[in-house]
């Protein structure tokens, strides 16, 4: 019996040594202090949550096994501008002037190795373009959401595409 318990916990202390899959780890600081990330209808901590949230789906999606990869957001902008001369507030979206912009470092780790480490402002001048099919038109951080797909694709994606994973 003593045996046992002694190979289960060497089992169990080899899984915490070795990650087995991607994680993204996102931190942000105060969102209240950002240039805009919250409105009158959304809370800034409920869509940096939000941006976390859809960043760790991504690093599933397309970061290779047993890497690592911090983000740290220091400012975000999102598209369009707040219109309060309604019982509601809406977001006027009108061109280049109030397209969505992320300030960010970010760290990505292998193997106790740092493989890419920067800090960007990413943004996209071109968010008025039609919507891809796998896009909510009606999801208040659509435009958000794909200028941080399109970038996530681009600097950790393997071509560009989603990792063929065995499931």
């Amino acid at each position: 019996m003593p045996s046992r318990l002694v190979f289960a916990s060497a089992g169990a202390m080899l899984l915490v040594a070795l990650p087995l899959h991607a994680g993204v780890t996102v931190s942000y600081g105060d969102p209240d202090r950002f240039a805009d990330a919250g409105d009158r209808n959304s809370d800034p901590r409920q869509v940096m949550l939000t941006l976390e949230r859809y960043l760790q789906e991504l690093g599933d999606r397309y970061l290779p096994k047993q890497s690592d990869l911090k983000i740290e957001v220091l400012d975000l902008d999102r598209a369009g501008r707040p219109y309060m001369n309604l019982p509601t507030e809406i977001r006027i979206v009108t061109g280049k002037a109030d397209m969505p912009c992320i300030e960010l470092s970010y760290t990505l780790e292998a193997g106790n190795k740092v493989l890419q480490s920067r800090r960007e402002r990413v943004c996209d001048p071109d968010y008025l373009r039609p919507l891809e099919t796998q896009y909510n038109e009606h999801d208040p951080l659509v435009y958000e959401k794909r200028m941080l797909a399109q970038w996530f694709r681009e600097r950790f994606a393997a071509g560009g595409q989603p990792l063929q994973r065995s499931r």
